[in-house]
C-alpha cells in the first residue's frame, strides 16, 4: 500500500525541533535559571539562620535548667566550654553545632574534662577551642560589646550588664557578614541590629565586630547572665 504524497510530507515536517526552537527553550531554561536559582541559594541560606536561631533558644533554657540545679554557672577559659559541661552534666544530647561560620574540626578538637567535686564544677586539660562554635561564660567587663567578646552586652542599647555578673553566650566562628546581620534581624530585630552587614553590631543580644577582609566575623548571643 503506497503513503500518499501529503501524508510523507507530513511526517517528515514534525520529525524533530528547528534550530529557533531550540534556541527559544534554551533561552526560557537560560532565564528561568536567573530567576530560580538565587532564590534557591538564599532559602538554602535563611533555613541556617533559622536553625542557627532555634539552636540558641534550646540553649537558654539548658542554661536556666543548670543554674537552677547547681546554683551558679562557672566561667570557662579557652579549652573549655559549657557546652561539654551540660553534655557531661546529662542536660544536652551533643555539642552546640549549627551550619553557619566555621564546621566543627574532624576529629573534634578535645576541650577540658569537667568534674564535680563537692558540688562544685572544674574544668581541666583540653586544647584552645578559640576556632571552634561553643558556649562561654565570661565575668563581665564594659567594653564595646562589638569587642568584649562575649564579656559584655548593651540588651537596650545603652547600658552595660551589671559589673562582675556571669555572662553565657553562644560563640559562632566565622560568618559571613551577610549571615551574622540576618542572625541579628531574627533575635534582635531591626532596632538592635547593624544598618549595613560591613558595619560592627554592639546593641541587643547578638555582637560582632565589623567582618574582616574576607567578609567574615565571630558573632557573640547572649544567652544568659547571674
Amino acid at each position: 500500500m503506497k503513503i500518499a504524497p501529503h501524508q510523507s510530507q507530513t511526517a517528515q515536517g514534525h520529525s524533530g525541533f528547528s534550530l529557533v526552537e531550540m534556541i527559544g527553550v534554551l533561552a526560557i531554561i537560560a532565564i528561568l535559571a536567573v530567576v530560580i536559582v538565587p532564590k534557591v541559594f538564599s532559602t538554602i541560606a535563611s533555613s541556617r539562620i533559622t536553625n542557627a536561631a532555634g539552636s540558641v533558644t534550646s540553649l537558654k533554657s539548658t542554661v536556666t535548667e543548670f543554674a537552677g540545679k547547681y546554683g551558679t554557672v562557672p566561667t570557662t577559659v579557652a579549652a573549655s566550654r559549657l557546652d561539654d559541661l551540660f553534655l557531661t552534666a546529662g542536660m544536652l544530647e551533643s555539642r552546640f553545632v549549627v551550619k553557619i561560620g566555621t564546621q566543627p574540626a574532624n576529629p573534634p578538637l578535645v576541650g577540658a574534662a569537667w568534674t564535680n567535686a563537692a558540688g562544685t564544677w572544674t574544668a581541666a586539660g583540653g586544647v584552645s577551642q578559640a576556632t571552634q562554635s561553643r558556649v562561654i561564660s565570661l565575668v563581665s567587663n564594659v567594653t564595646a560589646p562589638s569587642a568584649a567578646n562575649g564579656a559584655n552586652y548593651q540588651l537596650d542599647g545603652a547600658t552595660d550588664l551589671p559589673a562582675g555578673s556571669r555572662v553565657v553566650s553562644a560563640v559562632i566562628v566565622n560568618v559571613l557578614g551577610t549571615e551574622a546581620r540576618e542572625l541579628s534581624l531574627k533575635l534582635d530585630g531591626d532596632a538592635y541590629t547593624a544598618a549595613t552587614a560591613v558595619l560592627a553590631d554592639n546593641a541587643g543580644k547578638v555582637v560582632y565586630a565589623a567582618p574582616n577582609g574576607a567578609g567574615l566575623t565571630t558573632v557573640y548571643i547572649y544567652l544568659a547572665h547571674q
